[in-house]
């Protein structure tokens, strides 16, 4: 290896922000709770013959993951506040929905083990939303100062 091109592998490593690496860590638990999760359903399922239903509940798991990714890739041009929140929210999402269908799996004797693969990602959905509407709320946008609630209800 030259000294130019060392000279480019360590400026590249140095130009790589902290975010950069929590956006990227929150990317890697997103995609690895995907492919657990997908795994985990695939195995729940294994007897089912019907392809189609295999092929709904493959992309029913797999939507809120998806959703994550985006949310993720659009979080780039937000506040850091607003990108460590999600990066955080993000990661409790993947992992809590990873660890109900690790339970799904370890409990034998649930007579409709598909429930918890449709009631997860409905869940996921609306927790995804709702913390993104809420940073945004909060938080405000770029060109906004940030918002406080009163509970006090005096004005």
């Amino acid at each position: 290896m030259d000294s130019e091109t060392r000279d480019s592998v360590a400026l590249a490593v140095e130009l790589e922000s902290p975010m950069d690496r929590r956006r990227g860590s929150a990317l890697m638990t997103v995609l690895a709770g995907a492919a657990v999760s997908l795994g985990l359903m695939f195995w729940t399922g294994h007897r089912n013959s019907s392809l189609l239903l295999i092929l709904l509940f493959t992309f029913w798991v797999a939507s809120p993951f998806a959703a994550m990714v985006f949310v993720l890739r659009r979080s780039r041009r937000w506040p850091p506040v607003r990108q460590n929140l999600i990066c955080n929210q993000v990661q409790i999402i993947s992992l809590g929905s990873t660890f109900i269908y690790l339970a799904v799996v370890n409990i034998r004797h649930l007579s409709k083990p598909a429930g918890p693969f449709l009631a997860v990602p409905v869940a996921s959905w609306l927790l995804l939303a709702l913390w993104v509407w809420m940073g945004s709320y909060f938080h405000g946008e770029a060109s906004q100062g940030p918002t406080t609630l009163d509970l006090g209800g005096k004005q």
